[in-house]
């Protein structure tokens, strides 16, 4: 067939051999990558891809450079890492004002005050509500919130408590104070209100401080693998297919690269594939019984739709060049980010994007996607009144784990350790994250994790 990519069936070694090889070059792997170059360590990173990155980078479509996935740096791990590795911090700029939009209008509330200053906003407008019709509310019982989020911290007892859901409804059946928890843990802990345990919600660390990369990820992305490059190699176009193992230890891998086969040697391997992948790629025979049993019930991706609207002018927060915007009581849309507000460079002259993450009605089940579509474009009608005559849809696009990149592999609080039952063998990512951690700054802690995990290994093994 015209085009079609043969692999040759015999393989052949090559001769070069690394300390580490890496397998994808998601921002774990990169960072895992980067750091152990620092320490002079022979590194390869292969990713299957035409560029690096993995759910970090940029592509482009129509003239406008758009995300793969993430689109918001937290203020943590990520700036620490460019920071040490000499990025251009320039290139970088500051998301400092969020806005919540409740019955149709939008409050500015700095992030230092949160959520009790949204609650005390619904309090109000509940109130003011009840005056005019003169029904009776639903009370908020923000003073009872507060004092059980404080208790919460030490612990929660009750075992009637399971959720999120159910720890909120002790103090109130208020359905907008539910919307906002809801929203919390829909946008940032990768599961809804009534699916996450209330045990993992009170292990969440909070992020403050947000930057958007003017130039796209691929260039953050691209800047960190050419600092693995300062004493190692990136491919891209290169798929792992096995990960090769002799006497219980990982020794190299098979590649298909430039329609061949290759065997590459190595003394240690970190994966940013996914524990699944790296699980099918090792043989699961290979792995003992309690570290599958961890996987199954660990790994919990989450599905999410990204939407990116394309526009003549701005949909949202016109004016407003350092601020996001958090929806309340939509449909599905929950958070908008006005790309071009921040970073016009993203878009052509005269253009603007905008990014919405949308979450489906569940995050445990199949995603009917196209009744998501359908209240998506219900949402984006209602939410910007200009959307209609000067916008258009540029992509919809469904993160879940058919198609092997979810918004995240797990949930807040159930990250997979990057140790393996191989003992030279680790994964990386947003399957790996410390308790607290989410996403991004989840990948990039992990990649520091390995890095140093596998550098005290190499030395051992001198």
């Amino acid at each position: 067939m015209q085009g079609e990519l043969i692999i040759k069936a015999e393989s052949h070694l090559y001769q070069e051999k690394y300390d580490v090889i890496i397998i994808g070059s998601g921002l774990g792997g990169l960072a895992a990558g980067s750091l152990l170059s620092r320490r002079n360590y022979k590194i390869l990173v292969l990713e299957r891809k035409r560029r690096v990155g993995g759910r970090f980078s940029t592509i482009k479509k129509d003239g406008f450079k758009i995300p793969t996935g993430a689109i918001i740096i937290p203020d943590s791990w990520a700036i620490k890492l460019f920071n040490e590795m000499g990025i251009d911090m320039s290139a970088l700029r500051p998301l400092t004002r969020i806005f919540y939009k409740i019955n149709g209008t939008d409050y500015e509330i700095s992030p230092e005050l949160g959520i009790p200053m949204v609650l005390n906003i619904i309090d109000r407008l509940e109130r003011e509500r009840a005056e005019k019709t003169g029904k009776n509310i639903t009370a908020v019982n923000l003073k009872e919130i507060l004092g059980g989020y404080l208790r919460g911290i030490r612990g929660v007892k009750d075992e009637n408590i399971v959720t999120v859901r159910d720890w909120l409804l002790q103090f109130t059946e208020n359905e907008k104070v539910h919307e906002v928890f809801d929203e919390l843990c829909a946008a940032l802990m990768m599961a809804h209100s009534w699916e996450l345990p209330i045990t993992k919600f009170f292990r969440f660390k909070e992020m403050k401080k947000f930057f958007m990369a003017s130039q796209g990820n691929l260039s953050i992305a691209r800047a960190l693998a050419r600092v693995i490059e300062s004493s190692g190699v990136v491919w891209i176009n290169s798929r792992v297919t096995k990960i090769e193992l002799k006497e219980g230890w990982a020794t190299g891998v098979v590649i298909e690269r430039n329609r061949e086969r290759m065997e590459i040697s190595c003394r240690a391997i970190i994966s940013d594939a996914g524990p699944r992948m790296t699980l099918q790629l090792a043989g699961p025979e290979n792995f003992d019984q309690a570290y599958l049993k961890n996987l199954r019930i660990k790994i919990r991706p989450s599905p999410s739709i990204l939407v990116l609207i394309a526009s003549d002018k701005p949909l949202c927060l016109e004016g407003i060049n350092d601020g996001l915007e958090i929806i309340m009581g939509s449909r599905r849309i929950r958070t908008v980010v006005p790309i071009t507000n921040i970073c016009p460079e993203l878009a052509p002259p005269n253009q603007h994007l905008l990014y919405a993450s949308v979450e489906p009605i569940s995050c445990i089940h199949p995603v009917e996607i196209q009744c998501e579509i359908n209240q998506i474009k219900r949402d984006l009608q209602e939410l910007f009144p200009h959307f209609q005559k000067h916008g258009r849809i540029l992509q919809i696009k469904l993160c879940s784990d058919l198609g092997n990149s979810p918004e995240g592999w797990t949930w807040l609080g159930y990250g997979m350790p990057i140790e393996t039952s191989i003992p030279n063998l680790f994964n990386v990512g947003d399957a790996c994250i410390a308790p607290g951690l989410i996403g991004t700054t989840g990948s990039v802690e992990s990649g520091y994790r390995a890095a140093e995990t596998v550098a005290k290994l190499l030395e051992g093994h001198e």
